[in-house]
């Protein structure tokens, strides 16, 4: 039985268990952070096992009440389910207009392998479903002393890794993609997350995840990047809300085949989050954009070293605040630092880049 779109994986509220600590993760990555209404930052990723993917995976989330000094203790882990052969990763936060705390996550089946089965196997499980599964949880007052979620529900297939973007006509975009699909896709809802439309846009760049990120432009048009196999992002437009999309082209931006962060900042500018190089994760950059993304008048890197991958980005009283990994089973750094436009502007200005959790 395939249990991964029927019933969520555990939610375990302020977990103790000794299999969550931080000292004996052998990996950790692919966090992202949301800034609440009154300034709590909440960060998550997903850990657990020996790499990904692995049965012991699971996604866990932490806050900062002082803009990232310090951290707390997990709130939720939500561990894949053994008995139920589901698989749990991907942890993404977003913060909706009116101010509650979404967290998506994503599920996918797995089986136990038999003697002579072929396929993807990791410790005695083979991971082969690309159907994936997106749930969610909703906590309507994130800033409260313990904040209380929503119980967990099934709300939309694919694979989400990036925030959602409201539209001019009030809807949300989720780029929530069909791994087995060879259209990017995506979801839309015009009820405030209450329901999703699943749709198609155009035919992928060849990439192995899309991982697709989208901006509206001062034109009211939707530009929307993926990542690809090509060392460069791939690029395609909507001019009808979402409802349909021009031919993906390659898009100029150089990048390998890995995740990116793209926005409008509240100035007005385009802030892009991105690996400076074709081939390799290495050179953590950040871009601001003047004229819309056309060109990119300011460039930053902030981290020459390897293995550096998922930017996520939110902003709050005039500052950005980024979160990216690095060495997921090496280091097994989730880092964190706030910055002003001003400094990519000037890169004379010190950045004070901080270890968030290092096993």
């Amino acid at each position: 039985m395939k249990y991964a779109n029927q019933i969520p994986c555990d939610v375990i509220m302020y977990p103790t268990a000794p299999e969550y600590a931080e000292n004996i993760r052998q990996f950790q990555g692919c966090p992202t952070l949301t800034i609440t209404a009154g300034g709590r930052i909440y960060l998550a990723w997903y850990a657990g096992g020996t790499r990904e993917p692995h049965i012991e995976n699971y996604n866990l989330l932490i806050y900062s009440d002082d803009k990232g000094e310090s951290w707390s203790d997990p709130v939720l882990v939500i561990p894949s389910s053994k008995e139920r052969c589901v698989h749990s990763l991907d942890i993404q936060l977003w913060t909706a207009p009116d101010g509650r705390l979404f967290v998506f996550w994503v599920q996918n089946n797995t089986r136990p392998w038999k003697e002579g089965e072929t396929g993807f196997t990791v410790d005695g499980y083979i991971f082969d479903d690309h159907v994936h599964a997106e749930w969610m949880m909703i906590c309507d007052d994130p800033d409260a002393e313990r904040p209380v979620f929503s119980a967990p529900r099934y709300w939309d297939k694919g694979f989400l890794r990036c925030k959602p973007v409201v539209l001019p006509d009030g809807a949300w975009l989720n780029f929530n993609y069909d791994q087995e699909s060879p259209r990017y896709g995506y979801s839309i809802s015009r009820d405030q997350g209450k329901t999703y439309i699943h749709c198609y846009g155009a035919e992928k760049i060849e990439t192995p995840f899309d991982e697709a990120m989208a901006y509206v432009k001062q034109d009211g048009s939707i530009r929307m990047l993926a990542r690809t196999r090509v060392g460069e992002l791939a690029e395609s437009t909507s001019f009808d809300n979402g409802k349909t999309w021009t031919e993906a082209k390659k898009s100029g931006i150089d990048s390998p085949n890995t995740r990116f962060y793209i926005a409008r900042t509240p100035s007005g500018r385009i802030l892009l989050v991105n690996n400076d190089h074709r081939e390799s994760r290495c050179n953590m950059t950040l871009y601001l954009s003047e004229d819309d993304g056309v060109t990119w008048k300011y460039k930053r890197c902030i981290d020459a070293r390897a293995s550096l991958s998922y930017p996520d980005v939110d902003f709050y009283e005039g500052k950005i605040y980024l979160t990216y990994d690095r060495e997921r089973t090496g280091a097994k750094e989730i880092l964190f630092l706030s910055f002003t436009e001003e400094d990519v502007m000037d890169v004379s200005r010190p950045l004070d880049i901080r270890i968030v959790s290092k096993p």
